[in-house]
Formats: structure tokens, C-alpha cells, sequence
């Protein structure tokens, strides 16, 4: 009987949001279904893009796993000219019998080992699946001595059961007016898409979800302000405000008005806010504590109670942006999750980008829905 083979999935960086339709999910269940079936061993190596999927998808078919050293890149040589090889995958390429190679960017850190790997005659296969590799990347590797795997329809399926839904869903939404900014009387807040697990989710259940191609494996906008919707509740968070204070931030502006506070955040590379939330009547979050913003400078924050600290924003960030004026946002916070289930239809509209999104809504939300203002901005190029 002959031993084992030790084989490797590799891929390029993955973005920080997850599509639960990416071509790479199927071609990840796939491999890992072959190496089950075929009874060989998984070598990961910790480090290396998309290793916490790999893993977890070994887990769940209980594949034996082998832990390749940074050790074994280095005593194989596997150091290329310009040293740009990352350790983990020199590893794990150097270690593996057989590598599949499941997304692969051009000219990137798993491109580059790829042809280091062939170039010492070891066998690398390609995952042959549509958007999964640029034509270039494929000629490439192909040219150099990789051939292709075609994986079957029944391995890429989800791990899980279908998520095919048997309720009838509506075909139509009524949607309401927006008031306009004479007769506002709503605070919004916006939502934008989770990159990662879900607040309070592990890392291994939010894995979980995209293998089985799950309904909350979705973290896009409009999949967050239905989880608000689903949940009946609205969750603090501490990230950049002061003393590290855990709030729920909402706007005074009116709705017809936002649009052009909307930013493209260059560094960041997405917009500050999307054009997905909810708006609640003022004084039903007032009756729950919810204040204004103090707007104001270091000598502001010094002279405030610690009662008042969780409500402080400064005017102007001294880390943001000359002329940056945070004040015009017209900022409340509530401290600490707010608790939606008794907040009357009447005291709450629902905002979203498009009408689909609306109809995909009016399935769970009590509350009306309108269509955000204007069209959406193009990303920047």
C-alpha cells in the first residue's frame, strides 16, 4: 500500500469581504473532497492566504493535517532571487507532494512560487474553474509544466444543505416617500458591509457559513441592515470614538440631504457609509437616552464628566484631514446596544439602494421602506 501524498491548496491574498459565490468556494470544496476521497494528508502552513479556510474545511471532513515547518522552505533552497517568496509559502510548497493551485493573482507572491516550484520539477495542478485564475496567470504556468484539474459539478457544492428556500417570496414592495428635511423628525443610522465574521460570530462559524453557502454567509450592506432588521437591534461599537466607549452613532441630517456627506475613503478603499440604514423617530431614542454630540477640542474632553466623555467628538480629528469638519454630520450616539422590538412601525423607515432590496426586506421588516435618494457614486477609479 502506498503512503500518503502530502498535498497543498494554495492561493493569492483574498479580499477582506467574501463573495458566498466566488468561484474559489467551489474549487476549495472540491480539492478538499478529492483528498478526502483519495485518503491523502493536507499540509497548511500558518501564514499563508487563505489558510484558516483550508483548515477549517479539513476539519469539517476530517482530513489529517500536517503543519509544514518555515524550517523546510529554507533547507530546500526555496529562496528566489529577490528573496520575495514569503516563508509560509516556500513551506508549504516546498513540503507538498502535489500542489493545487486554486486562485492565482498575476505576478504575485504564490505566481512567483508556482514557477519557482515547477522550475524544480514539482508537480503543481490548476484548478480549472471559471474567474479563478487571469488568462495570463494560466498560459503562464500551463507553459512551464502545470496541467489542469477539472473539478466534478458534486464536489464543488456546499458542505452544508441547500439554502434554497421553500417560503413564497413577495414578487413586489409598496415603498413610501421620503419626508422632506422641513419635516424631519428621524435620526439615521447607516450600515455598510462586515468584512469578516459577524460581531460576537467566531472566526470558525463565519467559515463555516461561507462553506455551506449558508443565508448569513452575505456580509454586503444590504445583508448587515437585514441582520439589524432579523435581530431587532442595533449593536454598539467602541471603534474610533474616545475612551473607547461602546456607542450606537446616528446622524440628525435629513435623508434627502446625505448623499453629499458620503466620502470614498482612498485609504481605506471603500466609502465611509453606504446607502443602506434605518431612520428612527428623534424622540423614541431620545426617551432612551440618546444625546447629541459634544463637538469640541482637547480642552473640551478634559472638562467633561465621565457621563458625558461617551458623547464627545472632536470638531476637527487632529488625524483627519485639513479643513475636515466633523461637526456638519450632526452626530447623536446612544450608549450601548439599542434595542429595536418596541420601536413602533411609525417611528422607523427603512433606507436601501434599489428597489430589489427593498422587496428582499419587506419579507422580515415591521417597518416602511424607502429607496436612498439619489443614484450611487461610481468608486473612483
Amino acid at each position: 500500500m502506498s503512503e500518503p501524498r502530502r498535498i497543498a491548496i494554495v492561493m493569492s491574498r483574498l479580499p477582506r469581504l467574501i463573495d458566498p459565490q466566488a468561484t474559489w468556494l467551489c474549487g476549495l470544496r472540491a480539492a478538499l473532497r478529492r483528498i478526502q476521497e483519495s485518503g491523502d494528508l493536507l499540509v497548511v502552513a500558518e501564514g499563508a492566504a487563505g489558510t484558516d479556510f483550508v483548515r477549517r474545511g479539513a476539519e469539517r471532513l476530517r482530513i489529517p493535517i500536517e503543519e509544514a515547518t518555515i524550517s523546510a522552505g529554507l533547507e530546500n533552497g526555496w529562496v528566489n532571487e529577490e528573496g520575495a517568496i514569503p516563508p509560509p509559502d516556500r513551506a508549504l510548497l516546498a513540503t507538498a507532494d502535489l500542489v493545487l493551485a486554486l486562485q492565482v493573482r498575476t505576478n504575485g507572491n504564490i505566481h512567483r512560487a508556482l514557477q519557482e516550484r515547477l522550475a524544480r520539477n514539482g508537480p503543481v495542478e490548476i484548478v480549472d474553474l471559471p474567474d479563478t485564475h487571469p488568462r495570463a496567470v494560466r498560459d503562464d504556468l500551463i507553459g512551464r509544466g502545470a496541467t489542469l484539474w477539472s473539478p466534478s459539478g458534486d464536489g464543488q457544492l456546499s458542505f452544508g444543505p441547500s439554502n434554497d428556500s421553500q417560503d413564497e417570496k413577495p414578487s413586489i414592495c409598496e415603498l413610501v416617500p421620503q419626508p422632506s428635511p422641513d419635516e424631519w423628525t428621524f435620526l439615521s443610522h447607516t450600515t455598510r458591509a462586515c468584512a469578516g465574521p459577524w460581531p460576537s460570530q467566531s472566526v470558525p462559524d463565519y467559515i463555516d457559513s461561507l462553506l455551506d453557502d449558508a443565508g448569513e454567509a452575505d456580509h454586503c450592506a444590504i445583508a448587515a441592515l437585514e441582520r439589524i432588521v432579523t435581530q431587532r437591534k442595533l449593536l454598539a461599537a467602541s471603534r474610533m470614538i474616545r475612551g473607547g466607549h461602546a456607542v450606537v452613532c446616528l446622524t440628525a441630517v435629513p435623508l434627502l440631504d446625505l448623499p453629499p456627506l458620503r466620502k470614498f475613503q482612498t485609504h481605506r478603499s471603500r466609502w465611509d457609509f453606504e446607502p443602506y440604514g434605518i431612520c428612527i423617530r428623534q424622540r423614541w431614542l431620545q426617551e432612551r437616552g440618546a444625546r447629541p454630540v459634544i463637538y469640541g477640542n482637547e480642552a473640551t474632553w478634559q472638562s467633561l464628566g465621565e457621563g458625558d466623555r461617551p458623547f464627545f467628538q472632536f470638531t476637527s480629528s487632529p488625524s483627519s484631514s485639513p479643513g475636515t469638519d466633523w461637526s456638519v454630520e450632526r452626530e447623536w450616539r446612544h450608549a450601548g446596544d439599542l434595542d429595536l422590538h418596541e420601536l413602533p412601525a411609525q417611528d422607523g423607515l427603512l433606507f436601501v439602494r434599489h428597489y430589489e432590496d427593498a422587496v428582499r426586506l419587506s419579507r422580515s421588516s415591521p417597518w416602511p421602506i424607502t429607496l436612498w435618494p439619489v443614484p450611487v457614486e461610481a468608486t473612483p477609479g
